[in-house]
């Protein structure tokens, strides 16, 4: 490249080439730094100095340079090549991306640009950005193969799967498209569901018998896709022919005769594997499934420990050998006791079927037990601990007394203490709401324990559902005793009344609860949906107001008796 003399710029461009060709780097950034006017001929110096930088691992000193020479040069292109060469091979992907840029409004028709660019606004993550310019690319060159390839990955990853496959039959359609380019074709028509035209094209290209063993393998992905199991074998035969070094592909053989039922040929195809690839944990723990599966626990048990010691801090590892271990303590006979002094082990006395009454009693202790948990969870973590159960209520009373006392002028729609009114009105509320809206994620919730034999989806919803009852039922009645010490007369006359009513409101709470729990398990949704129901049955319950008050009865026009 020659320097611009045009202007002679205030260095000394002879001493500046001569230590640039030498390779005295540092000189030449002296000589740069000491400018005291930045123009056209000094980005050219820039952006030789950033190239000649970058191959000696300078590469921050060579961003630096073209950054600098970046926002001097204007439309001089062979200047901007040389900053988006340079940005792009230092990761410097937004940078590149608007280098490229520049030059494609330079140069509309150069396709290669846009597709430069396109590779630089993805690998900045400028997802939309990088298909536009994809898609100019393709546009502008469309016999290009990899540039509608290109598109049709961008396409796909965005979800236009019909642009992506009409982009992918235009370069299927170029009639010499390289061997790589039909493999990549391939692969894009599997990811969008055409697996029967991937193993067509693949099929077609395979016919010379000259194909790479990549095609042969990818000719297998796509005949197992369309479930043609010996074509999927056959086709990762010929892949091992051609390459019989590569341990994936016995690996996927394995797969392949796996499912074919060939258990001793998987297991042949898996030790191949592992002979190729000693330190593929993988292969190991495929094995270990394969013989699992096929129910030889001494061999999975051999492989497993080898799994075990050959990758000592791998956590799948660990895994499958826990998941081994599981099994095998499965199918231990539990019928035997093992004897302290040896000698043969003797059958056990089969215990008799549990009765009703014994089936009752362990439901009683496993519900029990359930509610200690759900008590511990909720008010466990808490300094007040269930007292919050309390103070809920106790302030939500208080609000509304306060409130109401000043909008009603003192005095309540019935008796005269604003707190039995609301007090009435929202414990029955509350037994419903917190009943029903409780046990909606009980089922949820408790996944983990469904694990144990004991416990049912019945036994963990009525858990919830019990806990929130007697939750209420304790909160109401240490109000009705607070409201006694401070000397409002809140005990009722008929006790039993008021109390067969909130039982009623409790079975009503947990019938509609059990069918929340029901629902959720099936639309995660419905709790939500639930929620606002409830919400709006605060406001027309009867919490604020008796169906008697004149301004009720202006909403609804019956004819009320006097």
């Amino acid at each position: 490249m020659t320097i611009r003399l045009d202007s002679v710029p205030p260095i000394d461009v002879e001493s500046f080439q001569s230590a640039l060709n030498t390779g005295a780097l540092d000189a030449c950034l002296v000589l740069l730094r000491q400018c005291p006017r930045l123009g056209l001929a000094e980005a050219e110096l820039y952006c030789q100095l950033g190239a000649a930088l970058l191959p000696r691992e300078r590469r921050d000193d060579a961003i630096a340079c073209c950054r600098t020479a970046f926002d001097l040069v204007q439309h001089d292109a062979s200047l901007l090549h040389l900053c988006a060469w340079v940005f792009s091979n230092s990761g410097c992907f937004d940078e590149a991306a608007a280098a490229y840029l520049r030059l494609v409004a330079l140069e509309p028709e150069w396709s290669e640009g846009y597709r430069h660019a396109s590779g630089m606004l993805a690998a900045a993550g400028r997802w939309d950005e990088a298909l536009t310019a994809a898609l100019d690319a393709s546009d502008a060159a469309p016999g290009h193969v990899e540039f509608a390839i290109h598109a049709a990955r961008l396409l796909a990853a965005a979800g236009y799967e019909h642009d992506a496959g009409l982009r992918i039959d235009q370069a299927i359609g170029v009639s010499d498209s390289e061997p790589q380019r039909i493999v990549d074709a391939a692969e894009l028509l599997m990811q969008i569901g055409r697996g029967d035209d991937a193993a067509e094209l693949l099929a077609q290209a395979a016919l010379d018998g000259s194909a790479e063993p990549r095609l042969y393998r990818v000719l297998s992905s796509a005949e197992m896709l369309c479930e043609r199991w010996d074509a999927a074998v056959a086709a990762i035969d010929g892949a091992i022919a051609a390459a019989p070094d590569i341990a994936e592909y016995h690996l996927h053989r394995a797969h392949l005769l796996r499912h074919a039922g060939d258990i001793e040929g998987a297991a042949q195809a898996l030790a191949h594997a592992a002979s190729l690839d000693p330190a593929n944990g993988d292969t190991k723990r495929a094995q270990l499934s394969l013989y699992l599966g096929a129910g030889l626990a001494t061999e999975a048990t051999i492989v497993g420990g080898e799994l075990l010691h050959g990758f000592p801090n791998d956590r799948r590892a660990a895994e499958s050998v826990l998941h081994l271990l599981n099994y095998r303590l499965d199918t231990i006979d539990g019928e035997f006791v093992v004897l302290p002094g040896g000698g043969e082990r003797q059958r056990r006395a089969a215990r008799p079927p549990p009765g009703w009454t014994e089936r009752l009693q362990t439901q009683i202790r496993v519900i029990g037990a359930l509610i200690i948990r759900e008590t511990r969870t909720r008010f466990g973590e808490s300094k007040l601990g269930y007292g919050w159960a309390l103070i809920e209520p106790v302030l939500h009373i208080s609000l509304l007394s306060a409130t109401f006392a000043v909008l009603m002028h003192g005095q309540p729609p019935i008796g005269s203490h604003f707190f039995l009114f609301y007090y009435t009105g929202l414990i029955p509320y509350h037994v419903f709401v917190h009943a029903s809206g409780g046990m909606s994620h009980a089922i949820i919730g408790n996944a983990p324990l469904l694990q144990l034999p004991v416990v049912t989806k019945f036994d963990v919803i009525a858990a919830r559902g019990l806990l929130e009852v007697a939750t209420d039922i304790v909160v109401a009645v240490l109000l009705l005793i607070v409201f006694g010490a401070i000397g409002i007369g809140a005990m009722p006359d008929d006790l039993l009344g008021p109390s067969l009513a909130l039982l009623v409101t409790a079975a009503l709470g947990c019938g509609v609860g059990f069918v929340n729990a029901v629902m959720t398990t099936f639309f995660r949704s419905w709790e939500t949906a639930f929620g606002h129901v409830t919400r709006l049955l605060y406001f027309i319950s009867g919490i604020f107001y008796m169906p008697e008050q004149q301004g009720f009865l202006r909403c609804f026009p019956l004819q009320v008796s006097p």
